[in-house]
């Protein structure tokens, strides 16, 4: 296994294996679910065009935005002008958010299979190495699904 393909590997077990991954910890979340804000999140303040800070619906809209971002970063590698970060359109609903979150793991999971091995040493547009970002992309994809997870817990017993 080269290692494009073990980060790809990783990757495709924190968006999609049957009991630890984003996929899995988003299953039969309800609009009304994703909307609702956990009390400690109560005092954040909310960015404009984006779903209030906490909610399931914010997460899974970070996460896609994120992504987006990284994906520009990954397909260029060595370049002196970091790429802007992408300008966020507001959803209507779980639904669309999700379809985006969809649409954005396939772009940046096409970006990371057009590397080679050579690739990983070098910088992206964050300063760090290759191989360190990526490992960093696939750890925000569990840290966010942990937090999906907890607040699941949390509408629960509310």
């Amino acid at each position: 296994m080269t290692g494009v393909e073990t980060y790809l590997r990783q990757l495709d077990d924190a968006w999609e294996h049957k009991w630890e991954s984003l996929r899995a910890v988003l299953d039969g979340v309800s609009e009304e679910e994703a909307a609702w804000q956990p009390p400690c999140y109560a005092a954040e303040e909310r960015e404009e065009g984006w779903p209030p800070p906490g909610t399931i619906r914010w997460q899974v809209a970070h996460i896609a935005h994120c992504k987006r971002h990284y994906a520009l970063l990954i397909r260029s590698p060595d370049s002196v002008d970091r790429p802007p970060v992408p300008e966020r359109t507001p959803s209507a609903s779980l639904e669309e958010d999700r379809a985006e979150l969809d649409a954005a793991h396939n772009d940046q999971r096409a970006a990371i299979a057009d590397l080679e091995d050579a690739d990983l040493q070098k910088v992206v547009g964050n300063g760090m190495r290759m191989d360190e970002f990526l490992a960093m992309v696939i750890r925000h994809d569990t840290w966010h699904a942990g937090q999906t997870a907890l607040a699941r817990r949390l509408w629960r017993t509310k």
